[in-house]
């Protein structure tokens, strides 16, 4: 781990010096059509609001509904001595199947979402979470304000950990609640085709999530054969992942190494990249409740058994900028994705291992 903080030291100062000439400004670069935010693969739910969905993942909590067909998962250790919690992003509520089991909502997954203007899904929240709503106006489907209008579980309905919802049940309550699934302020795209808006011609869209393209040429990887992930994020909370060559995705497991699976249909999750972004964090005021800084830090890229180590930044035509280990800007493959916040305040580590077992980092 300290070869890897040399380095993404050094990538920073690489960076800071390339990006007024790398960058290329946003009036510089060629008009396109609007893909979808969450993959960069193609539009399916134009002018539709994603939808994110905080669930449970405690060691005990085996049963998992939604994961193998999220566009995005979202992982943060978001308090100390409590287990982290799962984020999942589906590209529009028509999109959503059965998802759970549904936790209190954490405000760093809406900070990190905040320019796709994601419908927050959660069960309760605490102050932190509450407050960022209220400051932006924004509006959560809570299971704790519409209880079983949108939420069910198989038992008794009082402190049942297991709450789960669909897209279905989530339609039925936006009308009593005001909340609207469509776009409503975002960039106006021009074009031809068929839109959300059909006296105007144009499409409402919004910036990508992450800079990435369906195909060409991607600088050489730093490692290859990168074939075994774990994101250490305490000692009682991990997340791994293996390479399988087959699919060219990495597979996702649970902290004993045992498949994380989607109790919806019974398959694995697998992501097309793997996102690991080092950020550093501070104590809030509770005592409990870490705060991460979006602003920039290091980090590592997989995708199809290759490493990138990588900066990342603020961005502006994309939530995020990436460069990598020369400073160049970086665009990833089109395709799912799980992205990692990790800390060095609580001990969180990566380990990063080819098929011989060894470290990569």
């Amino acid at each position: 781990m300290k070869r890897f903080w040399m380095r993404a030291l050094l990538c920073f100062a690489l960076s800071a010096a390339l990006l007024t000439g790398c960058a290329l400004s946003p009036s510089s670069q060629p008009a396109e059509s609007p893909t979808d935010p969450l993959t960069g693969q193609e539009l399916v739910w134009p002018g539709q609001r994603p939808v994110a969905i905080a669930i449970d993942n405690a060691a005990a909590s085996t049963t998992q509904w939604g994961l193998s067909t999220a566009s995005l998962v979202l992982e943060a250790l978001t308090a100390q001595q409590q287990a982290t919690r799962l984020c999942l992003v589906y590209p529009a509520v028509g999109a959503v199947p059965q998802v759970g089991p549904v936790s209190a909502g954490q405000d760093l997954y809406w900070r990190l979402l905040v320019g796709q203007q994601v419908l927050p899904v959660q069960r309760g929240g605490g102050q932190f979470d509450q407050n960022y709503l209220d400051y932006y106006s924004l509006r959560a489907v809570d299971a704790l304000e519409v209880g079983t209008n949108a939420f069910s579980c198989e038992t008794d309905w009082q402190n049942v950990p297991l709450w789960r919802t669909s897209g279905a049940a989530l339609s039925g309550v936006l009308g009593s609640l005001n909340i609207s699934p469509a776009l409503t302020e975002s960039r106006v795209t021009d074009t031809s085709s068929s839109s959300s808006d059909s006296e105007s011609g144009t499409l409402l869209s919004v910036p990508n999530l992450l800079p990435m393209q369906e195909s060409g040429k991607l600088p050489d990887a730093d490692a290859s054969d990168a074939m075994s992930v774990r994101v250490q994020f305490d000692a009682q909370n991990a997340t791994g992942f293996t390479y399988d060559a087959d699919s060219k995705t990495y597979r996702m497991l649970h902290a004993d190494g045992t498949p994380q699976l989607d109790a919806n249909n019974g398959q694995q999750a697998d992501f097309d990249n793997l996102l690991i972004l080092f950020s550093a964090s501070t104590l809030r005021d509770d005592g409990v409740t870490l705060d991460y800084d979006l602003t920039m830090g290091g980090g590592v890229w997989l995708n199809e058994g290759h490493l990138w180590n990588i900066t990342w930044t603020q961005g502006s035509e994309t939530t995020f900028f990436l460069y990598d280990s020369n400073g160049r800007p970086l665009t990833l493959m089109a395709g799912r994705s799980y992205l990692a916040l990790v800390s060095s305040l609580t001990g969180q580590e990566l380990t990063v291992q080819n098929s011989t077992g060894e470290n990569l980092l």
